[in-house]
């Protein structure tokens, strides 16, 4: 959007609250599970308002050569309904379908910044269940019903819920049943505990689904870095921290060197964003869904100022699938390490890392570990093993 005119700057705020959870992934052509390398699409009433700085002009499409709607005045609440890869905010406004530059909309967060979790009744993917008696199976909650089968002392339970009176519901040889909790031992599975990182401002600090950061964390030397977008406005996910920043920069400029010209996609993301975006998929496909492809607040990368997803000079194939097959992609790859980075989801390591193969997203480490890491074809995960941890 182009500057206002001056005659434009003393009128009051514009109060933009999201009402929708509709992701338009046909905005930016990008699967649903990649979209949040690039930032929330919508966000939920209930979790944060966009206000204007200024008269907004609404265009027929996210940039100022589209022609403008209408202007609104500051004071005029706006429904937004997406947002593009480039900043611009999807509006709708008098049954019309328009857009707004985010250039000039603040984002402020309500009271309500806590992820929200769905009731689970039987905690089951947290908890094992194993008899600690021969335990009847019944058709029923109540020692009155049917006996289906009985099971020996220290068989696991597959718990599916519980019912009001203390009795688990069980599903066994593709029948449901129900047992007494009192002959059920219960105990937490480790490898579902979440830990806290103890030292969060740690360059190789790891943070998954099982490590996530101190609650708000905020690293304290974040910049902006000196590396082209595939957007022009200057936002937070521009920055990373400083050393990183200086890292991204002169592997930028070496590719650049070589014929490799990259772009970068989305850095770093606060705490208060990925909350929204998070709470936006859990509104959207359910909680459980949306741990499948986006990270749980305090345990995504990208709130570390560490991590970058990056693309090629073109734009295309920005946190896609198709940008594993590209030269830039390629180069990084044998490249990356020299600079401290690493691929951090590489192929084929789903079941170590938690998350789909992402070509495109570096994560900086050092030099040192980053080396090591791409030499040996490893992930961070396994690098903090005893296997290849130096003594």
């Amino acid at each position: 959007m182009t500057q206002f005119k001056k005659t434009f700057l003393n009128k009051k705020l514009v109060s933009i609250s999201f009402a929708s959870t509709i992701l338009f992934t046909s905005l930016i052509g990008f699967n649903l599970p990649n979209i949040e390398r690039l930032g929330p699409n919508i966000a939920s009433a209930a979790t944060a308002t966009y206000t204007a700085t200024d008269n907004l002009n609404i265009r027929t499409g996210p940039s100022t050569t589209n022609k403008i709607i209408t202007t609104v005045k500051k004071g005029t609440q706006l429904k937004v309904t997406g947002k593009t890869s480039n900043g611009w905010l999807k509006v709708s406004i008098k049954g019309r379908t328009g857009y707004v530059s985010s250039k000039y909309v603040k984002i402020t967060n309500s009271s309500s910044t806590t992820v929200k979790k769905p009731e689970n009744k039987s905690n089951v993917a947290a908890t094992t269940y194993t008899a600690t008696d021969n335990l009847n199976i019944r058709t029923g909650p109540s020692t009155t019903n049917k006996i289906i089968t009985t099971v020996k002392k220290g068989t696991q339970l597959k718990v599916t819920g519980k019912t009001s009176n203390g009795w688990l519901k069980v599903s066994i040889k593709g029948q449901t049943g129900y047992v007494s909790s009192q002959y059920v031992k219960t105990s937490n599975s480790s490898s579902d505990t979440i830990h806290v990182v103890t030292k969060p401002e740690s360059i190789s600090a790891l943070v998954n689904k099982k490590n996530k950061l101190p609650e708000n964390y905020v690293p304290k030397d974040l910049v902006y870095t000196s590396i082209p977008f595939i957007f022009k406005e200057k936002t937070e996910k521009r920055k990373m921290r400083r050393e990183a920043s200086t890292a991204i920069g002169k592997l930028f400029a070496d590719a650049k060197k070589q014929g490799v010209s990259l772009l970068g996609v989305s850095a770093y993301r606060s705490h208060a964003t990925q909350v929204v975006l998070f709470n936006s998929y859990v509104k959207r496909d359910g909680y459980k869904k949306a741990l499948t492809y986006s990270a749980l607040p305090g345990t995504s990368e990208h709130e570390t100022g560490l991590a970058i997803d990056v693309t090629g000079g073109n734009g295309k194939c920005a946190a896609q699938d198709c940008f594993g097959g590209t030269k830039e992609a390629k180069w990084l790859k044998s490249h990356a390490a020299n600079y401290g980075f690493i691929i951090r989801y590489p192929k084929g390591k789903e079941s170590i890392t938690g998350y789909q193969y992402e070509p495109w997203h570096l994560r900086y480490v050092g030099k040192s570990i980053a080396k090591t890491i791409m030499s040996k074809g490893i992930t961070l995960e396994e690098y903090y093993s005893s296997k290849y941890v130096a003594k």
